[in-house]
């Protein structure tokens, strides 16, 4: 008799503490490392120097709908964001359907001075966002 007391509640505490299926999606991020030499920099009517990477990943969906952030080191260990200035260059980046363009100029503004002397390790991140 007991046990048909229970019952009702046995059924009950499954019910109510059922399992709901909670689907979650992870945003599929891709990032890109490459390394800028020194030859690699081009000089600009601006004055600056600029250096253009071919960029596949960013096709006309990427350019439309995706975030693009750029990262830049010397060491490949300490990455920093850029727009930044950084070693005496100011660095900023641009990007269209199939390149991505970083630009280099002297923090003094009045010429381009020299291109920068040391390799530069850039990490290029791609990410996923909904329209």
């Amino acid at each position: 008799m007991k046990a048909l007391l229970f019952l009702p509640l046995l059924v009950m505490s499954v019910w109510i503490t059922g399992c709901t299926k909670k689907y979650e999606y992870v945003t599929p991020n891709q990032t890109i490392q490459t390394t800028i030499q020194k030859a690699d920099w081009q000089l600009t009517d601006v004055p600056s120097y600029a250096v253009t990477l071919s960029m596949p990943e960013i096709t006309d969906q990427v350019n439309q709908d995706f975030g693009v952030s750029v990262y830049i080191s010397a060491d490949g260990e300490t990455f920093e964001a850029i727009p930044e200035v950084y070693g005496g260059y100011s660095y900023s980046y641009t990007y269209t359907t199939g390149s991505l363009t970083i630009e280099a100029q002297d923090v003094s503004g009045s010429s381009a001075g020299a291109a920068p002397d040391k390799p530069i390790i850039v990490k290029i991140v791609l990410v996923e966002s909904e329209p």
